[in-house]
Formats: structure tokens, sequence, C-alpha cells
């Protein structure tokens, strides 16, 4: 994006190493880290979810749906959560955890139960105290910024391209709280409509015949007719044991248990309740903070900025030699300031800023910020030094096989998966969205559910990718879709194509750009044993072939 005001006219403050260095010095404590306090409450809860003994459903004291357990069991996971993502909110989330937690109501189990719950209470109380740090530390980056810009706000170059972030976030979190909202207004229904039948039903004593596998039990009602009852936990009755059921017409449930077992939807509404939350509040934070700096008047300071890794990193104006400060993914909309620059926005983790500098032309171009700041940390080296030898010797020889063989294209060329990797994925994403269907797969535990959750998205994500990754060349580069996006890169920017010895096919570029990553494309042992290479493989070879030789391009 180019600005109309140059640097040199802005007049900032210069952000000097003394003052870079004690910002630095500004450190979260190692106790406040959420990775060592997470672990221990999630530990801890799910010890005291597995002490706790299931509730005994009687006659006489009959189980309900148990909402306002399964929302505050679910509300320590979004805890989790908010500690490494929303601070902010984890700080409110805390205290109530801590409140839900002290009711003895919730822990009826023995010992166990209670040193695990103990145990929840200190971890709780842990995160409290981590939170605060963590904010505290913020303040006093911020505080420290403000003193070097020497308290001054100035007017924010106007932007030729506005960039809306956050706004995606909100999206999709408000159609998540959606999803939630029905799920839950159709479950509550559902039990509303149970009472109704409950309270309108006739009482008929019966004698359990058997204890399904799939939640129900068979009774024998007294002129010797069976029947099929729903149950939540058909363990608890014996073959032989008296029962009394409830019969409203075609409704008929056990007196000890009158309510249909949600514990899908209960899992749906806490899922997308908790995540349409996390989004919104998270989109909200950023659009706030966002508008406070695009906005203006914000503080001022005048640094040296550089891409490195992706990232624009910051040093100070005097630093030329020392390691960056901060660093933030840019929006990519032109090109990266360079050098001396203006940045707009108090340096302080989770800050937002716009930056004014001088592009490789000359010219002066403004960026904005695509992520909250984060303190400089080195990124992972690029992990083809680490490949083996023979990997390395194997790639090559293909590369050099590939030019050898080819000829100038006429046209656009296009790669993309084989028709046995994408029937590989297809099949996949079936036996993916068919295991919920399979009864009794997932047994009665949630945590079943939310490993069924997570191994689908995780396994479900590569077998897209399978199907739908794609490189076309043409004239002016490469197009590269990967699950659902195509990015266009200029054969200007391109260096190579490996592929790796994981299976991954990864577009490397210039430097101080990304990689662009197709992720897993294959397996390179399926390939090993067909004994020639996959498409994915070929791409790789064939593609820096060209980007060695032009006259190979289309």
């Amino acid at each position: 994006m180019t600005s109309t005001t140059a640097p040199a006219d802005i007049p900032a403050r210069p952000w000097l190493s003394a003052d870079a260095q004690r910002w630095a010095a500004v450190r979260l404590p190692g106790w406040a880290r959420p990775l060592w306090c997470v672990p221990v409450l999630l530990v801890a809860v799910i010890t005291a979810i597995a002490s706790s003994p299931y509730p005994l459903c009687t006659t006489d004291a009959p189980c309900g749906p148990m909402w306002l357990d399964a929302i505050g069991t679910a509300g320590f996971f979004v805890h989790a959560v908010w500690l490494f993502a929303l601070p902010e909110a984890a700080l409110l989330s805390a205290p109530l955890l801590l409140l839900w937690t002290a009711d003895p109501a919730n822990w009826s189990g023995g010992t166990g139960e209670h040193m695990a719950a103990a145990t929840v209470v200190a971890a709780l109380c842990w995160s409290w105290a981590a939170v605060a740090a963590r904010l505290r530390m913020r303040r006093r980056q911020r505080a420290l910024a403000l003193e070097a810009a020497g308290g001054v706000a100035l007017p924010v170059p106007s932007l030729v391209v506005p960039v809306r972030r956050g706004m995606f976030r909100a999206v999709t979190g408000a159609a998540a709280l959606v999803v939630a909202v029905v799920a839950a207004v159709v479950a509550v229904t559902g039990d509303r409509a149970d009472e109704a039948h409950a309270a309108a039903a006739d009482r008929v004593p019966a004698v359990v015949v058997a204890n399904g596998a799939d939640d129900h039990l068979v009774v024998r009602f007294a002129d010797g007719t069976r029947h099929h009852v729903g149950v939540a936990y058909p363990e608890d009755y014996e073959p032989g044991a008296e029962a009394a059921v409830l019969v409203d017409g075609g409704w008929m449930r056990l007196a000890a248990e009158p309510y249909r077992d949600r514990t899908g939807s209960q899992l749906l509404v806490l899922g997308a309740g908790g995540a349409g939350l996390t989004l919104l509040l998270s989109a909200a934070l950023t659009i706030i903070r966002v508008r406070a700096v695009r906005r203006g008047p914000a503080p001022a300071l005048r640094v040296l900025a550089r891409r490195k890794h992706g990232f624009t990193v910051i040093r100070p104006l005097d630093g030329r030699a020392g390691e960056p400060v901060l660093m933030y993914d840019p929006v990519k909309l032109g090109g990266p300031p360079q050098g001396e620059s203006v940045l707009f926005g108090l340096p302080a983790e989770a800050g937002e800023f716009v930056l004014v500098g001088s592009g490789k032309s000359g010219r002066v171009v403004t960026e904005v910020s695509a992520s909250p700041a984060l303190r400089w940390s080195k990124p992972a080296a690029d992990p083809r030094p680490h490949w083996n030898a023979g990997h390395r010797r194997a790639a090559e020889a293909r590369v050099a096989e590939a030019a050898a063989a080819m000829k100038p294209a006429t046209g656009p060329v296009r790669w993309q998966g084989g028709p046995v990797a994408r029937a590989g994925g297809g099949l996949t994403l079936l036996a993916l969205g068919a295991v919920p269907a399979v009864p009794g797969f997932l047994g009665d535990n949630w945590w079943h559910w939310i490993l069924c959750v997570v191994g689908t998205v995780t396994i479900g994500s590569d077998a897209v990718g399978l199907i739908r990754w794609r490189v076309t060349a043409d004239a002016d580069g490469l197009w590269v879709r990967r699950s659902w996006r195509t990015r266009h890169v200029p054969w200007s920017e391109v260096t190579r194509v490996d592929r790796t010895s994981g299976g991954d096919l990864v577009v490397r570029r210039t430097n101080g750009l990304d990689d662009l990553r197709l992720g897993s494309v294959g397996d390179p042992r399926w390939e090993r044993l067909r004994g020639r290479p996959s498409p994915a493989t070929r791409a790789a070879a064939e593609l820096t072939a060209m980007i060695r030789d032009p006259e190979l391009r289309p």
C-alpha cells in the first residue's frame, strides 16, 4: 500500500537501544506461562471427572438432563484455551469456575475426587495469577513504549486499501453460536416434551429382561409383552430386576430416567458455543485494538524495519547490528518497508501496528499488521539441510531427468493428485463420516467424542488436501491451490519446489517470503512400493526445472 506521507516528514521520536533494552527486560515469569499451568489444570479436571461416581437414578430421585453440570465441566476446557489465546477473558472465567468448583454438590465422591477437586482449585488460582502477571507485563511494556514516544500521539496515514481484521472470526463465531443456540433449543424442547409426557404417563411395573448394548433395556410387562426402553446407563440394571416404566401412548421411559439421553446434543451445544464465544471475543478485541491504532492519533516511534522469515521484524533505530526486538505477520499487499520507518502503535505483546517506510523502489509504503505482535524469537531453520543425503541426491537426479526430458511448454501446465490418491482421500472422508453412525463405536464416555472430533478434523484436513491440491504454471508464475485457497506466486519469488521426505509438497520462496506448504500430498512409502514417482514428486522435479531454466516455462 502506498502512502503520501514520507517517513522523514513524520515527527516521531526514535526508539533507541536503551529504550528497547528496558522494554525487552520486561518478561513473563516462567511460572506464569500457560504451558505450565494448563496441563496441571486439565489433568486435575479429567481425574476429578473420572473419580466422580455415576449419578444413581431411582424412581424416587430420577435423573435429569444435568445441563448446568455439563456447562461447568466444559468451562474448564474453554478456560484452558483462553489462557493461551484470550487472557482478558480468562481473568473473568477463573473466578467463575472457582465459584462453581466450590459448590459441594459438584463433588460427591470419595477421597480421590476430593483430592482432584483440591488440585483443580489450586490450578485455577495458579492460572488466575498467571493471567494477572501476563496482563501486568503488557501494561508495563506499553508504559515504557509510551514513555519512549514522549507521550505524543500523531495522525496515522490513511490506508489506500482498507484491511478488515477480525471480521472472519466474528462471522464464524456468530455462525457457531447460532448452531449452539439451535441445538440447545432443540434439546431443551425435547426435555420439556419428556417432562410433559412423564406428567401425563401411567406408571407400569416391569421386569428387566436384558440390558442392550446400544443404550436400551428390554423389559417385560405383566401381560407378557416385551418392550425396548432407552436409558443412559443400561449397566445399572441387572436382568431380573424390577423397574417402573412410564407409558404415555407411544412414549415410553423408565421412571428413574424420564429424559432422553442428550449427550450428543450437549456436546454440540457446548463445543459450538465455546468455539463461537472464543471467536467472537477474539474478533471483538482485535477490532477494538486495530481501530484504536488505524483511526489514530496513535503513539509513533522511529525504528528500523526489515522483512525476515516472512515476518516484519523491528529493531531500535541505533540497533542495526543487534537482534530484533519484536515481530509481527504483515498484510502482504505491497512491497515491505525497509530500513528506517515509523511505527504507529505501542510495542507490546498483542499490539497492532501501522508501519510507514520506504520500499525497495524508494517509494513510500504503508504496511499493517496481520497478527498481534510477538517478542522476537528465531524461527526454526529450513528443514532441507536436515534431510538425509540420499533424499537430496534423489531429488536432484529427478530434477536433472525432468530438465532433459521436458520441452518448452506451449500453455499452462497443471499438476494435481492422481486417481489413486484422490480416491484414497475420498474413501477416508466417507469413513470419517460413517464412524459416528456405527452403533456403540464411541461408547458413552465424553472423551471418546472429543478424540473423535479432533481426529476427524485432523485426518479430514489431510484427506481434503490430498483431493484438492493443485499447482498450475503459466507465463506469470505459479497458482498454488491448497485445501480451499489459491495463491499466485510470480516466477521471480520462487527458488525451487521440494517434495520432503515426509510427503509434503513445499514451494520455496525468496528470502523474506513465506514458503507455501501444500501439506501431505501422498505417502512416499506407497511410491517406493509402486516403484514410480507420484504426481507430487513429478511436480517438484518439473517445477524446479522450470524455475532454473526459463525456456521451459509456458
